[in-house]
């Protein structure tokens, strides 16, 4: 499990990419913004960079949101089908434990 809270934003950029790291092929990864409360285009990025990432090494992602403004910073960017996006993390944890089967 991957977890980040707080504002993500540029200058936490090198936190965040060092926290989104794939390594290798293994079981599926939450990632858990569910404590998150602002984040900019930085976190995108990295998101973007980490699924290209994860998918080359065939590993199901779930990302955990729980405050739906970050929901819509996605579904307004035109992000929201580019992640399997939970707003529960029984359902997220169900999803990979799926995916991984």
């Amino acid at each position: 499990m991957i977890a980040l809270g707080g504002e993500l934003d540029i200058a936490r950029r090198a936190e965040i990419a060092a926290a989104l790291q794939v390594d290798g092929p293994g079981p599926g990864i939450l990632v858990d913004l569910s404590e998150v409360t602002y984040a900019d285009s930085t976190i995108i990025a990295e998101l973007l960079r980490f699924r290209d990432a994860t998918r080359r090494e065939g590993r199901a992602v779930a990302t955990l949101i729980g405050r739906p403004q970050f929901a819509r910073i996605l579904a307004y960017a035109g992000l929201a089908e580019a992640f399997r996006v939970f707003d529960d993390r029984g359902a997220a944890l169900t999803f990979l434990a799926e995916a991984g089967r």
